[in-house]
């Protein structure tokens, strides 16, 4: 196989600037995927040539030969684009024999035919690929790609002008963006170690704060650290000489670029915007012309156009639109005017995060206060880390006057100087509470009741949270009924909230009815729902779903689904936030409807719960859910432990929350065979909460004891937790028992019962936590044969758990003996401590080997261990 070789035409880019950047391997891996055309696209100073030099020096050691075409001098046509790239292909060496050709072909005909007569794979590199501006271009291409199938091309640009939209674009190409350019920490430490400089704590996370990311920055602010001494301030100085490097980065970069001169003006007043629309730059700039400027600084390598935006929109990278602002106002330019304005147009547009955190840059405190004060409701359901940052920051001079913000302040303050949120501040008595409400004080104690009750929420303490929802019902009650202009429009959010402190707590039912207002509230009387109330409906309607479907009643959370479904999902950030507790619905649904396959893609879109998310109990269990009715408990189990470890600090014992993520460990256990693990899970909990009830009489009676899982059945109280779910699984314990025991006629009474469940709610996937051949015995006992059994039984679903779990039940001297071995005592010494003899000792060692199938010490120990008799301390399970 012949070498490859490097072939550039004049002006060719060097790759000096790639020589002390270590290779990036996942950008290379994204352009190792060979697809016939790759686009980098992105603005300057994201590293677009140095990535391809370093990848093409990896490419030269195969066997293609890589050809690069000089970067146009500036906007070219096809034909002059065609005529240097003609020229490097003739130059190469890569055509043994020029064939033939009529002298009327175009250049991109000849260059098509000479590369499709040679025989050796070719990567054209094209730097700046937009600056060819020919409306045929991109048929050229492609009309080379399909005859000439050993060539593939990769290029940069800064623009759309070619190749812009990867989906609709033939042949298909991959594009890498701005975004997968940008340095991440890993890739900053990778540099650092890479140029041997030696950072100190925290510095390599400061740098990326500081520089946003931006590969040219990145290495610049690498560049400086390099030369940072050892001295006392030396994060002073660092911060001072990046800022000196980042501003001339921003000078000699940006304003000095001659598509900059000429509409300086425009520049300045769009680099306020973080993201620029057309209607924004017409906004603060007044120009009618703005996609036009908007799209020539794009194709400048100025701004880099958003991908993830629903509208065209631009964006300066981050930490150069951030020195711009700090140049403007070191030059008299009050970039906090325009900063007021796009607060204000934010405000009016009902994005009211977007709107605070303008008003912050602008340093307009009264304006912050006045947006706090006026979406304060919002603020607390939608950004309370916003809300919070903001709250702090705030004097108490601009508070007068205001007791609702000043309160939460005040509270904010408090939680960060105390382990504990502070007591209640709303009265107890719900006579009290409506008299409050009716008074002028209501909306006031009202945004600070709000406030504190998420607080608690966050804190994991969702019982004290529901209980202070509970309260500001209360209080509403009376608002409404003296002064309802002053709460109605904020309450929609409100009772959305409150329904998902209860579904937190573990208060499904009075969950159901607020998320059931906040739904009536958020739709009724809209004839053009805004976003906000698309937000408000839909997250509300997911939420409703939820509750349903973990109660039991998937006809019914298939309604609320279908509300959900009215409404679009909301742009940006908040679109996974609000989605979530319809996707946990409709996986669970799907389980319940045996439609394994829609369960298995609505749950890669829930994915697991990321660190910041509520609901993760409820993502968690629609995880193990479907890891239990798939037959994949390991898969399950690795998820409910990676959840439970990440939220240590915000899972309290007691909660409803805790006792749920028990059961689903107990399950999972026992679809694993580890019987004796389950029971000594169990023995640490209180089997008082009808889910704990029925998990617990399943262990007894997979594990021998379906006496005991009988009468843990009977214990159950269904006036007080009417779970359709959890009352089906008790029926099914109990005829299993039953039969186990030869009661048939008490098995088919209780499945009898059973049947009729599963006939009214559908939830046919519940059926798969016994047996089949318990239901199909049960089945052909019944008096009448079921149609939902008969499509249960021709889906073929595994069951869930094995028709008996083995466990190992030890006397107390076996239990002794076990212990004492896995302290590493000898017999002599095990026979000393328990004053018996070591022929007493030897005995009940060999009887223990026997009950748990050891034969020797060490394997006695790791089938102890495995089986929960022993945790890693060595103490018995």
């Amino acid at each position: 196989m012949s070498r490859g070789r490097d072939v550039r035409g004049p002006g060719g880019a060097s790759r000096r600037a790639a020589a002390w950047i270590p290779p990036r391997a996942r950008l290379h891996a994204r352009l190792d995927r060979n697809a016939p055309i790759t686009v980098i696209r992105a603005p300057r100073g994201f590293g677009k040539t140095d990535l391809l030099a370093s990848w093409s020096d990896s490419v030269r050691a195969g066997s293609r030969t890589v050809l690069w075409i000089p970067e146009p001098d500036g906007v070219v046509d096809s034909d002059t684009f065609w005529r240097s790239a003609l020229d490097v292909v003739r130059r190469s060496g890569v055509i043994v024999e020029e064939p033939v050709t009529d002298s009327g072909h175009s250049a991109a005909d000849t260059v098509r035919e000479l590369l499709a007569a040679g025989r050796a794979p070719v990567l054209l590199v094209v730097p700046r690929i937009d600056l060819v501006d020919d409306a045929q271009f991109e048929d050229e291409i492609a009309h080379l790609l399909d005859r000439c199938h050993h060539t593939t091309i990769v290029a940069t640009a800064c623009a759309r002008t070619l190749f812009g939209d990867p989906i609709l674009t033939e042949p298909a190409h991959e594009l890498v963006s701005s975004h997968d350019l940008q340095y991440t920490l890993d890739d900053i430490a990778e540099l650092v170690d890479h140029a041997e400089i030696t950072l100190e704590p925290g510095e390599v996370e400061y740098i990326h704060e500081r520089v946003g990311a931006l590969p040219a920055l990145v290495q610049v602010a690498v560049a400086v650290a390099k030369g940072l001494p050892a001295v006392p301030g030396r994060r002073a100085l660092l911060a001072h000489r990046l800022d000196t490097a980042i501003d001339r980065y921003v000078h000699d970069t940006v304003l000095e670029d001659p598509a900059v001169d000429r509409d300086r003006d425009f520049v300045t007043a769009v680099a306020a915007a973080r993201i620029v629309t057309a209607e924004i730059a017409t906004l603060i700039t007044g120009a009618d012309d703005a996609v036009h400027r908007l799209e020539r600084l794009e194709r400048a390598g100025i701004v880099a156009y958003c991908e993830t935006t629903v509208d065209d929109a631009w964006e300066f990278a981050p930490p150069v639109r951030e020195r711009m602002l700090v140049l403007q106002e070191r030059d008299g330019l009050e970039p906090g005017r325009r900063l007021t304005i796009l607060a204000r147009h934010a405000d009016a547009a009902g994005d009211i995060a977007t709107a605070v955190s303008y008003a912050l840059e602008a340093r307009n405190r009264v304006l912050v206060v006045e947006l706090v004060e006026k979406n304060w409701i919002r603020l607390v359901g939608s950004h309370f880390g916003l809300l919070r940052s903001t709250l702090r920051n705030l004097p108490d001079d601009l508070l007068e006057g205001r007791p609702a913000v000043k309160a939460g302040r005040d509270l904010f303050l408090m939680l960060g100087t105390q382990p504990t949120v502070p007591a209640d501040t709303l009265p107890t008595d719900p006579a009290a509470l409506e008299a409050l409400g009716a008074s002028e004080g209501a909306r006031d104690a009202l945004a600070v009741g709000c406030v504190q009750s998420l607080m608690l929420r966050l804190a994991g303490e969702h019982a004290r949270a529901a209980q202070t929802a509970r309260q500001l019902s209360h209080l509403v009650r009376g608002a409404l009924a003296a002064r309802p202009d002053d709460i109605g429009p904020g309450l929609p959010i409100m009772r959305l909230q409150w329904g998902i402190t209860f579904q937190l707590a573990g208060a499904i039912t009075e969950s159901s009815v607020e998320l059931s207002l906040a739904y009536r509230g958020a739709t009724s009387g809209a004839a053009a729902p805004t976003e906000g109330v698309n937000l408000v409906a839909r997250n509300a309607a997911g939420n409703s779903a939820l509750n349903w479907a973990i109660i039991g009643e998937p006809r019914r959370a298939e309604e609320w689904i279908e509300c959900e479904d009215a409404h679009p999902d909301p742009n940006g950030w908040l679109e996974p936030m609000v989605k979530v507790g319809g996707l946990a619905a409709r996986v669970i649904v799907a389980l319940d409807r045996l439609d394994f396959a829609a369960a298995g893609r609505w749950l890669d879109e829930l994915g697991e719960a990321p660190e910041r998310e509520e609901l993760w109990p409820y993502v968690t269990y629609a995880h193990t859910r479907h890891a239990l009715a798939t037959g994949q408990a390991y898969t399950g189990m690795a998820v409910l432990q990676r959840a439970v470890a990440s939220r240590s600090a915000v899972l309290r014992p007691a909660s409803v929350a805790a006792q749920v993520l028990t059961t689903l460990d107990v399950n999972l256990r026992l679809a694993l065979g580890e019987g004796n693990r389950a029971h000594t899970i169990l023995a640490a909990q209180p089997i008082e909460y009808p889910l704990t009830v029925v998990t617990a009489a399943r262990t007894h009676m997979l594990t021998g004891t379906p006496r005991t899982a009988l009468a843990l059945c009977r214990t159950c109280d269904w006036y007080s937790y009417p779970f359709t779910r959890t009352q089906l699984e008790v029926l099914l314990v109990e005829a299993a028992a039953h039969l186990t025991l030869g009661e048939k006629p008490a098995a088919v009474q209780a499945w009898t019962q059973a049947v009729a469940i599963v006939e009214r709610t559908g939830l046919l996937g519940t059926l798969a936590t016994v047996p089949r051949s318990v239901v199909v015995e049960l089945d052909d006992a019944a008096p009448n044969r079921s149609a939902a059994i008969a499509t249960f039984l021709a889906a073929d679903a595994p069951e869930m758990y094995p028709a008996t779990v083995h466990r190992v039940v030890l006397t107390e001297r076996e239990r002794a003996v076990l212990a004492a071995l896995a302290q590493g005592l000898s017999t002599g010494e095990i026979a000393r401590e328990q004053f018996v003899s070591t022929n007493t000792v030897k005995s009940q060692q060999r009887s223990l080997y026997r009950k748990i199938g050891a034969h020797s010490r060490d394997e006695a120990l790791e089938i102890a261990y495995r089986a929960g008799l022993i945790d890693q301390g060595g103490q018995n399970g």
